[in-house]
């Protein structure tokens, strides 16, 4: 188990993982989503949102974790990883009002956005002392 979390923990990996998962949400951000399927509630789609930016937050923070030594992660980089996720959000979002006739800028998304990076950065903030613990073992 330690070999393979030594491994999914590289650097090679992770940045692989964050990439990816960053192309894909600039991908599915800009395609005509009309037909696929949806959740049947209110919102669902900023809950999305927000989950897809919890998720981005949390794969970079791996990637910065698993190529830094614990003493250099701070909570300043942490704030700098989470600024850039929010602005690459509102990045998107005008993207989608320039480069798309079927999307349109919305705020709310922004919001959630946000909120999804907020609660990623509370989150990181709660597992330091399990986090510096899986660095120590590796």
């Amino acid at each position: 188990m330690k070999v393979l979390t030594k491994n999914l923990l590289a650097p090679k990996q992770t940045l692989f993982f964050a990439l990816s998962y960053t192309a894909i949400i600039l991908l599915l951000s800009l395609m005509r989503l009309d037909n696929m399927p949806t959740p049947k509630f209110d919102n669902s789609d900023k809950y999305m949102h927000a989950i897809a930016y919890f998720g981005l937050t949390i794969i970079w923070y791996v990637y910065y974790f698993s190529s830094k030594s614990w003493k250099l992660v701070q909570i300043k980089s942490l704030t700098v990883i989470c600024l850039l996720i929010i602005a690459f959000g509102i990045f998107i979002e005008v993207l989608q009002d320039k480069l798309t006739t079927y999307r349109t800028i919305d705020s709310l998304d922004v919001l959630a956005n946000s909120i999804g990076v907020t609660v990623a950065f509370f989150v990181i903030l709660m597992m330091k002392k399990q986090l510096k613990k899986v660095k120590n073992k590796l």
